[in-house]
């Protein structure tokens, strides 16, 4: 397991933990919805990244974990719109998920990279 392959299953596990502590307080009438999704898809994520990190054939893993990056994006500004987090947790949550999305990108770029040299 390389290093950086690793980074982003910790990093993303750390995400989930604090973004569960966040989701709690939405309101009632969101927990079943945002806040339910917003809980799958930051653990969904979790276990792609932790998984393919496993796998010899990582890349369909690694595709999926961006779509689910994608809807989490989508979810999280939702969440701020609808004022259930702060700007200052928005801003934080923000910068988690892009950095997530900046280690995937380059760890399937590598992928890729490998599989057209071999």
């Amino acid at each position: 397991m390389a290093g950086h392959d690793m980074l982003i299953a910790k990093k993303a596990y750390d995400f989930s933990k604090w973004l569960l502590l966040h989701t709690g307080k939405f309101p009632k009438s969101y927990r079943f919805s945002i806040a339910l999704r917003l809980e799958n898809g930051v653990l969904e994520f979790t276990e792609l990244v932790a998984i393919a990190n496993m796998r010899e054939k990582k890349s369909d893993l690694l595709h999926q974990a961006d779509e689910v990056l994608t809807r989490l994006r989508i979810l999280f500004r939702l969440s701020y719109e609808l004022k259930f987090i702060s700007i200052t947790s928005y801003e934080f949550g923000s910068c988690q998920i892009t950095e997530l999305g900046k280690m995937l990108g380059g760890w399937l770029k590598k992928i890729e990279q490998v599989a057209e040299n071999s």
